[in-house]
């Protein structure tokens, strides 16, 4: 039985690999986690099993990643605090995972990271290039895969979800950054393209850029939901002189929806080069089906 481990696997992508690899008879799942409170329902899965990590320890890590064939990493934060920074999760933490994984001579390490990060436009997508540069000077000595995914969208995720959460009691909203190209690729998607990587060994040290099959401008995704699920609000684009003043008002709420870093991410065209999710699958799910089930 193949023994995998996973960082980050409570979160949204986690939770899906998860359920999906705990179908597989030949693999025993190892889910290293800071809060076994937030996989309470993923308890119940055959050959998975949580250990819970409360401070980053490498002697702690290694013990857990000791034995594996695959580890595989999908530690990351949009917003950051004063116990975790940016650079600390995306960079510190994924290359201190890939030292030990060359030292237990484990066979791939597949890393998470995020599209248009070498753009650098901001704290986020700079701490998520350091992390990706770093993890490539050493790539050699490890089969490294680093995926590269425009936004995500599935049943939990933070964004299709939180804006039609809101379009849904609000009469309307002021958009940002309205023209900004994202290429949406669905969690199901990026799963399979996931465990194909840990079944399939013909593949190299790489990294892969992952959309879904079509590209929308923010304000389009935000009209496409308001037309399937036949919501009454109106949106209006707030002139770009305006956006960071509105965003920094929007950083004083109780709960992060965005920040002043997160705005200049946005900005940023979310669109791959070239598309790899192809090179897994040959029909990728369409956002409007998605939105559809909401």
């Amino acid at each position: 039985m193949k023994k995998i481990v996973i960082f980050g696997g409570s979160g949204f992508i986690g939770s899906e690999l998860i359920i999906k690899l705990a179908n597989f008879k030949n693999f025993q799942v190892d889910v290293i986690t800071r809060n076994k409170k937030t996989i309470h329902p993923l308890k119940v899965l055959p050959n998975v099993r949580f250990h819970e990590v409360r401070t980053f320890n490498p002697g702690v890590i290694e013990r857990y990643i000791r034995g594996s064939e695959i580890v595989i990493n999908l530690m990351g934060i949009l917003h950051e605090d004063k116990k975790n920074s940016f650079k600390t999760i995306h960079a510190t933490y994924p290359k201190i995972i890939q030292n030990l994984c060359i030292r237990n001579k484990i066979k791939k390490f597949i890393h998470v990271s995020a599209l248009k990060s070498e753009s650098k436009a901001s704290n986020y997508l700079k701490s998520k290039h350091m992390g990706e540069k770093s993890l490539l000077q050493k790539n050699n000595q490890l089969k490294t895969f680093i995926l590269k995914p425009s936004i995500i969208f599935g049943t939990d995720d933070n964004f299709i979800n939180m804006f039609f959460k809101i379009m849904k009691i609000s009469p309307f909203m002021a958009v940002i950054s309205p023209n900004s190209l994202f290429q949406p690729i669905s969690v199901k998607d990026l799963v399979f393209i996931i465990t194909a990587l840990i079944q399939n060994n013909s593949f190299k040290s790489r990294t892969f850029e992952l959309g879904g099959p079509k590209t929308y401008s923010f304000l389009d995704i935000l009209k496409t939901i308001i037309k399937i699920k036949k919501i009454r609000c109106i949106l209006f684009s707030l002139p770009r002189v305006f956006e960071s003043l509105f965003v920094a008002l929007l950083e004083l709420s109780p709960r992060k929806i965005i920040t002043r870093d997160n705005l200049k991410s946005l900005q940023v065209d979310n669109v791959c080069e070239i598309n790899h999710s192809y090179e897994f699958i040959s029909e990728l799910n369409e956002l409007e089906t998605h939105i559809n089930k909401l």
